[in-house]
């Protein structure tokens, strides 16, 4: 793990055939460890409308009998097609010796990629209109707090911000509090902001080891500025972008 996000893969695309694609967004060292998004564009609806997301996401190390599960957290933006799906690994001690699997009932057959390997240039259907980083103030934070970057379909961009403490007990501190019943109408800890562009999508989630954030936008027609905010560390980063 390291105190910012650091790019193990950058975006590859896992699937592509008429009506839908499967592509991952980048897979991430994070402080929280081994971090990626997949993204499925798919116009129709899935064959089967599921309560529970049935995605099965792992890490496991070719020749052995272990494996590391994600709980993946799904997303979607139904008017677009397109469906978001973060992928937390916790820590992995050398994912360089990994092989990352993707399973879901609507795809015909199981995805995988090789972390021994180094990506194909220019394999990827999605891309960065940021590059992934890191909110830093100007001396020791009680938390870490990164992002995943912009992540750019044709039509929507999607982000993860997430932080997570570097002493114990950090994210129990006031401010830190999900729920919606804040006091004076602030925002949650973590928040996203890429005005003018249309937020369709945001969900808070958190616990004793993280709090983060996921957006969906709609994607600008012109240069716009994004902003991740951590209202608690009052640390806030900008990064213009192309339309």
């Amino acid at each position: 793990m390291t105190d910012r996000p650091v790019v193990i893969r950058p975006p590859e695309t896992l699937l592509e055939e008429p009506g839908r694609r499967l592509s991952h967004g980048g897979i991430l060292d994070t402080p929280s460890g081994l971090f990626t998004v997949l993204v499925l564009e798919c116009p129709s609806p899935p064959a089967r409308e599921e309560s529970v997301p049935s995605w099965t996401v792992y890490l496991t190390e070719p020749g052995t009998r272990h494996a590391v599960l994600a709980l993946p957290r799904a997303m979607a933006a139904p008017d677009h097609g397109v469906h978001f799906i973060a992928c937390s690994f916790g820590p992995v001690p050398d994912p360089t010796r990994m092989l990352m699997v993707v399973q879901h009932r609507d795809l015909p057959r199981v995805r995988t990629v090789d972390l021994r390997t180094l990506p194909s240039a220019g394999h990827g259907a999605l891309s960065w209109l940021a590059t992934p980083g890191a909110l830093r103030g100007t001396g020791p934070e009680l938390a870490h707090v990164w992002h995943c970057g912009l992540l750019r379909t044709p039509s929507l961009v999607f982000t993860h911000l997430e932080a997570n403490p570097s002493v114990p007990d950090a994210l129990a501190a006031p401010g830190w509090e999900l729920s919606p019943y804040r006091s004076g109408g602030r925002s949650g800890p973590l928040a996203a902001d890429f005005t003018p562009s249309r937020l369709l999508h945001g969900t808070s989630t958190g616990g004793d080891r993280f709090s983060s954030y996921d957006a969906i936008f709609e994607a600008p027609e012109t240069a716009a500025s994004f902003t991740w905010t951590c209202v608690p560390l009052e640390l806030s980063t900008t990064q213009s972008t192309r339309g």
